[in-house]
């Protein structure tokens, strides 16, 4: 935090503590506070203790600290909520703080900035912890059903609820008795004042306690077989902490219209398959559209996406298959999602060998599309209109190997040529490269095999 930065904490965190002492002398002496507006003791006591644990995520705050009270408090809590909804890959799927914000109590907000810097420094070097909004201590690995969270069910109109999940005895819930927050020691005047030493001991031992818990309601088979839902379809980033919040909401987008939700949730029951109910999804026309579109958009940003083996093994990978060679073109709907904008244009113009590079697809298709594109070009525009929008990102660099970003737009072209000419994509490029060679041979030139490509003649 450089000196800016502390000088408006400062006069943040002060504001708060002057609403505090003047709650807290308002609820001491009888009188009736409201509990829906900005003066409202928990609201302060909350936040506050969420800004101090880590400003770093309300840069909006601290560029403007004198903001009117309303409008501060608005801020944190809105903060908050927005990450909240924001790592959350499921709708209405409740995220969990690894470290409560209230731990500690006002211990952080009353406490001068430099003491709590190094308090902070102190806890992170003894557990790694850094309580508060920021990605370390919120992030899309705490995302639990509700039953694991508070043992009740989830929120109505989610997938969560009706499900008749029963949880089993002594289960390890992320918020049950005996949970030790310390919020008694920011009442404590002495500790306010105490060394960045002191406070840190006093914090760690309840620190390590919610660390220890939080792996332990993990582990538990019932959350595991939840996430395995989507870890299995290769979504990886629910399950890495470093995951980008733009990453989970990708996820939460592209499975929101799909079983998918709904296979989670119920999947936290040891009696539910969720390989079978995946397996079924997958098997229907909705599933395989679905699947073809995710796999050229994951395809595109270079992460993996094959649900096939994982879902029913090699028979459930034939019957795909069989589905594919009987209607080719109408297989190869789902994966032309993966042809960017630009190669379409370029196609649109008969510049077929540098569409081809523009997608990624190396030499090989170059030729290919050199070749047969007068063929090929008017199946692919008649299909192209109907694919949605197109996301897979221009591959950079020299035609060369066909590359990893750009295999969903190999496949599309793969296809899309099979149907037209009889032979695979990668016979008919290789056919092409021969021919070209051997017009080479005989004098023609570049411009003209260039020419020959665009007119056919």
């Amino acid at each position: 935090m450089n000196r800016e930065e502390k000088v408006a904490y400062e006069i943040v965190r002060q504001r708060i503590v002057a609403h505090l002492d003047r709650l807290e002398a308002a609820q001491k002496a009888g009188q009736k506070l409201p509990s829906g507006d900005i003066n409202s003791l928990k609201k302060w006591r909350r936040f506050g203790a969420a800004f101090a644990w880590d400003p770093s995520v309300y840069q909006n705050i601290l560029a403007k600290p004198d903001m009117p009270d309303a409008e501060l408090i608005s801020a944190i809590r809105k903060t908050e909520a927005t990450f909240m909804r924001r790592w959350g890959y499921i709708n209405k799927i409740p995220l969990h703080h690894e470290i409560a914000s209230r731990t500690g109590g006002d211990l952080g907000i009353r406490t001068p900035v430099d003491v709590w810097l190094e308090t902070k420094e102190r806890i992170f070097d003894a557990t790694g912890a850094r309580p508060g909004n920021g990605q370390a201590n919120l992030n899309a690995t705490g995302a639990f059903d509700e039953l694991w969270h508070l043992g009740r069910e989830g929120a109505k109109g989610s997938v969560f609820e009706g499900t008749g999940i029963i949880t089993p005895e002594n289960f390890p819930y992320l918020h049950r008795a005996g949970q030790k927050l310390a919020e008694k020691l920011g009442a404590d005047p002495a500790m306010v004042q105490a060394s960045a030493a002191e406070q840190a001991e006093a914090l760690i031992g309840p620190i390590v306690q919610q660390q220890q818990r939080f792996q332990e309601t993990t582990a538990t088979p019932q959350v595991q077989a939840q996430r395995k839902v989507f870890t299995d379809l290769g979504y990886s980033e629910i399950v890495d902490p470093a995951a980008t919040m733009e990453e989970i909401v990708d996820i939460q987008k592209a499975t929101k219209n799909t079983p998918i939700p709904s296979i989670f949730a119920r999947a936290g029951s040891m009696r539910f398959d969720p390989k079978a109910s995946m397996q079924k999804f997958l098997q229907s026309v909705e599933g395989q559209a679905w699947f073809n579109k995710e796999a050229a958009r994951r395809a595109a940003q270079g992460k993996p996406f094959n649900p096939y083996k994982l879902y029913g093994g090699l028979p459930f990978a034939e019957q795909i298959y069989e589905t594919v060679t009987r209607n080719p073109l109408g297989a190869g709907m789902g994966v032309l999602t993966a042809v960017d904008p630009e190669s379409v244009k370029l196609v649109r113009q008969g510049q077929y060998g540098q569409a081809a590079i523009q997608a990624g697809t190396g030499a090989v298709v170059g030729g290919l599309v050199e070749a047969v594109g007068k063929r090929v070009a008017p199946m692919a525009m008649k299909l192209v209109p109907e694919a949605g929008k197109m996301v897979l990102k221009p591959a950079v660099g020299a035609l060369g190997a066909p590359l990893a970003a750009g295999m969903a737009g190999y496949q599309a072209l793969d296809i899309i040529t099979t149907a037209a000419t009889g032979k695979t994509l990668q016979e008919t490029g290789q056919a092409a490269e021969q021919t070209k060679e051997e017009l080479r041979q005989q004098g023609m030139s570049e411009y003209q095999l260039r020419r020959r490509a665009r007119t056919g003649r």
